[in-house]
């Protein structure tokens, strides 16, 4: 090592540096650093090592801790209206199958009220097809993107349902992983992949016959590689002593979900009138969130879970407590969430995350909601046994929308 120094000290010398002015001046500087480094090289153990300090300990203890759940915040775990939960929470893991998820929470909940029995039904199952199923789209599709979206709104997701049929939890598993990172990405990357090649070769074609058979290969290219990572997705199963399709078992047990369904969604206007547009069974109607937040309160009288989509914010939640509000956490005066309408007026759209609601609390004074109790889909090791606390603040701010049986009240 120090032979390098020297030979760098030697070379820098007969590179031309000159021996008077700016040539000199960085001559003798570099000189100086050069004795300090085979100094140091040489005798480095005489000289005491400081460690580098970490990132909290520059700052001072006393300033605000900005992002931070407020230590005073009033929270308890008590609700004033409950529906008791008998299955576990779910975890979608590393893919956006949050609609699904859901639904799926909603379907049991509505089952044991209805029977008295539980039936845990598989969350993999429906990930699976619906990876599947949105694969095949982009395949298809004739625009030149690859990126797979798993998102959906509450109707199409319902729909997706219907289409995929349900399976109990137990009657099948996959090969390996496939809905937790890192297979999850990697799987996901893969199939993008073969979209990416599959579309360039076909854009290369102008035969329509030879651009279905291009399709066509890339179709079994991705059934190939499902079958590698997931294996054979289930068209029967055998259950208590018989053999059952996914469809048919969804609509023995589940049939009540194929009723229609109402989502209703929040309008940034709050003085605009309501609008509703109807489906070919279901329907949408556009309100305020005052009317939404009344909605969502009659449905959980009435002992009816009810699916809810929104904006997650992360600095508005603890994941360790499930605590999810605006004022209970330390936040810069001016770096207040915009509202509704500022989101709406600069095209802000926000993605959402679907939930179910289960729960509420009263203030006993005012009769105002407090806050709501909510089933998540990141497993029990997320937030307080994977339930939420989402309080007055952010439900108002951030709930986009809710689903519910046009029959219910």
């Amino acid at each position: 090592m120090k032979e390098d120094l020297i030979s760098s000290e030697i070379q820098f010398t007969a590179g031309g540096a000159r021996e008077t002015g700016l040539g000199f001046a960085v001559h003798r500087v570099m000189r100086k650093l050069v004795g300090i480094l085979l100094f140091v090289f040489q005798f480095g153990t005489a000289i005491p090592a400081v460690a580098a300090p970490y990132c909290s300990q520059v700052f001072s203890d006393s300033l605000i801790p900005w992002g931070e759940l407020k230590e005073d915040f009033p929270h308890s775990t008590h609700y004033t209206k409950e529906i008791r939960q008998e299955t576990e929470v779910k975890n979608q893991c590393n893919l956006g199958t949050c609609h699904l998820h859901s639904w799926l929470a909603s379907m049991e909940s509505r089952y044991t009220q209805k029977t008295g029995k539980v039936i845990t039904l598989s969350n993999q199952y429906e990930s699976a097809k619906q990876l599947l199923a949105r694969s095949l789209d982009q395949l298809h599709s004739q625009n030149s993107e690859s990126k797979i979206s798993l998102g959906s709104g509450p109707i199409q997701s319902k729909n997706s349902l219907l289409s995929y049929g349900v399976i109990p939890e137990g009657v099948w598993s996959p090969k390996m992983p496939f809905s937790q990172n890192p297979t999850a990405a990697q799987f996901k990357r893969a199939l993008e992949v073969i979209i990416e090649d599959t579309k360039a070769a076909r854009a290369l074609e102008s035969s329509p016959q030879r651009q279905q058979e291009i399709t066509h290969e890339g179709e079994v290219k991705i059934h190939a590689l499902f079958q590698d990572v997931v294996g054979d997705l289930p068209q029967s199963f055998q259950w208590q002593g018989r053999t059952w399709s996914p469809q048919e078992f969804a609509k023995t047990h589940f049939g009540f979900f194929a009723e229609p369904v109402t989502q209703m969604i929040v309008r940034a206007d709050r003085k605009a009138p309501e609008t509703i547009e109807s489906l070919d069974f279901d329907k949408k109607i556009t309100v305020n969130i005052d009317t939404l937040e009344k909605q969502a309160r009659t449905l959980i009288d009435h002992n009816q879970t009810v699916y809810v989509a929104y904006v997650h914010r992360r600095n508005f939640v603890d994941k360790a407590s499930g605590i999810m509000s605006i004022e209970g956490f330390y936040t810069p005066a001016d770096a207040k969430p915009l509202t509704r309408q500022q989101r709406e007026d600069m095209n802000l759209y926000e993605l959402g995350h679907h939930v179910q609601i289960v729960g509420y609390e009263t203030d006993p004074k005012t009769g105002q909601v407090i806050k709501w109790k909510i089933r998540n889909s990141w497993g029990s090791q997320s937030g307080d046994q994977g339930y939420y606390h989402m309080y007055r603040d952010y439900f108002r701010a951030f709930v986009k929308s809710i689903a519910y049986p046009s029959s219910s009240p």
